[in-house]
């Protein structure tokens, strides 16, 4: 199995919706980790986006009979006589297959996507925005050398320029300690990356699900009423975002052991289609302006 660390940084808000309306601060949440409290993005999300945008990444003659396959598949007409030509598929060869009748075939995919959890997250301070992190998302990541912090009243920043003694997260004001804190080598190479790694701000474990919660993004917006152009009476509600500028890490894994032959072929194909969605967008409201990402997959 090849593993490649996958890092999405949010260029505009994210909403990944938790299904239905909740009675609380907002009518729309968002998906969070059952064992954090955190926001994050599926896999699942992350795997269809992909796979949808790889169909299009392809040259003509292949996207049209990839275009047809997905048609002929999702189709729910039990007399129709389908295709059974996933094999010949260069999508579904990567992402897997299930033609769904007697005389159909099926296989398992030979990609698999991770959760992607939060690594870095922006909050305003009197400095300018800063990126919190932990210790143990930092290590989960590979950085090595990671300061240790005495307790949640205390803040490690980066160690860059005049640093201040105190530092407000938000709405919360701490002691800060300025300290070389580091960075994912890979990310160092990345567009923009250098600007979140001077300021990244190391808070403690227990204070950290706090002020992401504390900090996303709850907006309003009502259905218009087609007929007079304005906002409909009763259908006003609220949903929340996490904003922009979000650093997520997932991973993507690879069974280079049942597929070794192919293996070089889907990491192109899920890098294509990988650029693809994150330039349409993740997750829902896309087309309000949510949802791009800025998607670096490691190669090695």
């Amino acid at each position: 199995m090849k593993s490649h660390p996958l890092y999405l940084f949010a260029l505009d808000p994210t909403h990944i919706g938790a299904g239905g309306y909740r009675l609380g601060r907002v009518d729309n949440t968002i998906l969070r980790d059952a064992a954090t409290g955190l926001p994050k993005i599926p896999g699942s999300s992350i795997n269809g986006a992909t796979r949808a945008a790889a169909i299009y990444s392809l040259p003509d003659a292949e996207r049209d009979q990839a275009i047809q396959y997905a048609n002929h598949t999702l189709r729910k007409k039990g007399h129709e006589k389908r295709p059974h030509d996933g094999a010949n598929d260069s999508v579904a060869r990567v992402f897997g297959y299930a033609e769904g009748d007697d005389e159909g075939q099926s296989r398992i995919g030979l990609v698999s996507f991770r959760d992607a959890e939060i690594l870095a997250f922006p909050v305003p301070t009197m400095t300018g925005p800063r990126w919190i992190t932990t210790p143990a998302l930092l290590e989960a990541a590979g950085c090595n050398n990671v300061p240790t912090i005495n307790g949640p009243t205390r803040v490690v920043i980066q160690s860059v320029g005049n640093p201040p003694a105190r530092l407000n997260l938000g709405w919360i004001l701490l002691d800060a300690n300025p300290q070389t804190i580091p960075f994912p080598t890979f990310l160092d190479k990345q567009p923009g990356m250098a600007h979140v790694r001077a300021n990244l701000a190391l808070v403690h474990d227990s204070l950290f699900p706090s002020l992401v919660n504390a900090n996303l993004e709850t907006r309003t917006s009502v259905s218009i009423d087609f007929e007079t152009g304005a906002g409909a009476e009763g259908l006003l509600f609220t949903y929340e975002a996490a904003p922009r500028g979000t650093l997520y890490r997932g991973q993507v894994d690879f069974d280079d052991q049942r597929f070794a032959a192919q293996y070089a072929d889907a990491f192109k194909r899920v890098q294509q289609g990988l650029t693809l969605a994150c330039q349409l967008g993740l997750g829902a409201m896309t087309t309000r302006g949510f949802g791009r990402m800025q998607p670096m997959l490691e190669s090695a």
